[in-house]
């Protein structure tokens, strides 16, 4: 017997309202309640809704000064456990524009319920420390957090630390001084770095094309950490950059807060915490530096935009994360064995399963490179080219020409900083196609099976310039049976000193991505002159020429994995 409308509709109408104000209340009051917890340093002997069952303990909150080296006061929060000591530590950094406030909320409680004394500090500039931010400066922010560890594990300081057995974590910011610091003081014995970067350039500046949005939205955040002053490196930066356009001016600074060529110099075990959809650290950078590390290592790679799925911590929902950090540093800190049983070294999500995957290292087992060469077939106003596996035989291909207006195209990556990849079915479907001038188009055969790309896509293009600069901008899509494109990945490079009219090789990167192909479904690489919603454009009007022939042999390399 059918339901009536009016009730049916009355139902769907209770169940809106349940969906839309009982949950949020529900969550914020856990929320109010987690707070409540941290603030007072209260836990229970047995606490059903903690989301990790270990042993729990009280712990005591203390707030503490610390003078460095340079004369900067550092405010400190210290979560010592009860008992006898001495104890493990754990540091912890907080992220950009943020306070000790984050650690002391979401991640330090766990740590000290479970026998760590931690510490949380404001960063020169930040909070109620001291001085100007720097961003991660080595002789500045990265020498106060060395001063601090000295301060924590000296008897003066009165903190029962057993300074043999120190770890450090952060999200964001917190994560790249976590990478700095593991490459330059061997007192850290454990690391788990967390949506940070190894490559401050490419972070900003990636294959030469500035990430305007992203550097922005760092600088206007940070206006209470650089006291406004003037001569703050922060402001010399982005006046270098904006009124100068000169990237090569902010290099070498960039370069002097990255880690990246320095795998050698860390000497503890590193847990590298990421995310696929990381828009201002993207995974490239990371997963280069992980797979050159020799220390022991493990991965985890989230789906969340940047710092998202790490940076909430536990305080309104569990928190795979934060679970096997604990773990991290229980093996390498306490010697617990039982907490490193079972565990692969590389934790990955794939979108198409909406869950986890495990590995034994990284690349994956069964992940081969496969080369797709650019072909080029025209059609009236539309350009259709090809990717086939087979290079060009010698025979005569025209050449596509795109023109850089340095203002507009009909493609983009979509919306800087939130990666609609993050959202089931993301981003919406669109038609990719190619009109002349605008962009060039290659598109391959259907695949024959489910197959996956994961790990970082690489292109080399062979373009001529009617000018001295040159600025591509690849977008990898998912292409339906239909016609309908999803975008999967996408990369850009900038190049000022082309030599005109003369074919050249550029080299670059698409993000590192999982993504599931399934069968009947193609590939289409689309190339245009700028991404006005992702980089500042070429501002000199060119003509590019996209070459793929015998002796200019454009492609894409796919990381690849056939599906069973």
């Amino acid at each position: 017997m059918k339901r009536p409308p009016k009730e049916k509709n009355h139902r769907n109408g209770r169940a809106r309202i349940f969906l839309t104000v009982a949950i949020p209340v529900f969550l914020l009051a856990k929320a109010i309640l987690g707070i409540f917890r941290a603030l007072k340093g209260y836990s229970k002997e047995k606490d059903e809704g903690f989301p990790f069952q270990r042993r729990v303990s009280f712990y005591q909150k203390h707030k503490r000064i610390v003078q460095t080296g340079s004369g900067i006061p550092i405010k400190v929060s210290l979560f010592i456990p009860m008992g006898e000591g001495p104890f493990p530590a754990v540091i912890m950094v907080h992220s950009w524009g943020l306070w000790r406030i984050q650690c002391d909320f979401l991640y330090a409680p766990l740590f000290a319920r479970n026998g760590y004394v931690v510490m949380t500090y404001d960063c020169r500039g930040w909070g109620t420390s001291g001085g100007e931010v720097s961003c991660a400066a080595p002789d500045r922010e990265i020498c106060d957090l060395e001063d601090l560890i000295t301060w924590l594990t000296e008897p003066d300081s009165g903190v029962p630390v057993d300074p043999e057995r120190i770890g450090i974590a952060g999200v964001s910011y917190g994560g790249g001084h976590s990478f700095m610091i593991a490459t330059r003081d061997s007192r850290i014995k454990a690391a788990a770095p967390m949506n940070g970067w190894t490559d401050l350039n490419f972070s900003l500046m990636p294959n030469n094309c500035w990430k305007a949005v992203w550097s922005l939205l760092l600088f206007f955040t940070a206006l209470f950490g650089i006291k406004l002053n003037p001569k703050n490196d922060l402001v010399r930066w982005l006046k270098e950059v904006v009124s100068n356009r000169d990237l090569n001016g902010v290099r070498n600074e960039l370069e002097e807060r990255s880690v990246v060529g320095l795998h050698e110099r860390v000497n503890c075990p590193v847990f590298v915490v990421h995310s696929w959809n990381d828009d201002l650290f993207e995974p490239n950078q990371i997963l280069d530096f992980y797979s050159k590390l020799e220390v022991p290592k493990r991965l985890f790679m989230t789906n969340g935009i940047h710092g998202f799925d790490a940076g909430r911590g536990t305080l309104i929902v569990p928190n795979d994360i934060w679970s096997e950090v604990l773990d991290w540093f229980d093996y390498w800190l306490k010697g617990d064995e039982s907490a490193g049983e079972n565990k692969p070294e590389v934790m990955y999500y794939c979108p198409w399963t909406g869950a986890m995957q495990s590995a034994d290292s990284w690349p994956p087992d069964g992940v081969s490179d496969f080369t797709y060469y650019l072909r080029g077939f025209q059609d009236g106003a539309l350009v259709k080219g090809k990717l086939l596996h087979d290079p060009p035989d010698g025979a005569k291909e025209s050449a596509e020409l795109i023109i850089n207006n340095t203002v507009f195209s009909l493609h983009t990556s979509g919306i800087p900083v939130i990666r609609t990849r993050v959202f089931k079915g993301g981003p919406l479907p669109t038609v990719p196609f190619s009109l002349k001038g605008d962009s060039a188009s290659y598109t391959s055969h259907a695949f024959l099976e489910d197959t996956v790309l994961l790990g970082i896509p690489r292109v080399s293009v062979y373009v001529s310039s009617s000018s001295h600069e040159c600025q591509l901008n690849a977008f990898l899509y998912d292409l339906s049976p239909s016609g309908l494109g999803r975008l999967v990945t996408h990369g850009c490079v900038m190049k000022s000193d082309m030599v005109s009219h003369e074919a050249t090789r550029l080299d670059f990167s698409l993000i590192g991505c999982a993504h599931r192909f399934r069968a009947g479904n193609r590939m289409r690489l689309l190339i245009t002159a700028c991404d006005p919603l992702f980089v500042m454009p070429s501002r000199v009007p060119s003509r590019y020429l996209i070459h793929h022939t015998k002796e200019y042999p454009s492609q894409v390399v796919l990381p690849l994995m056939p599906q069973p």
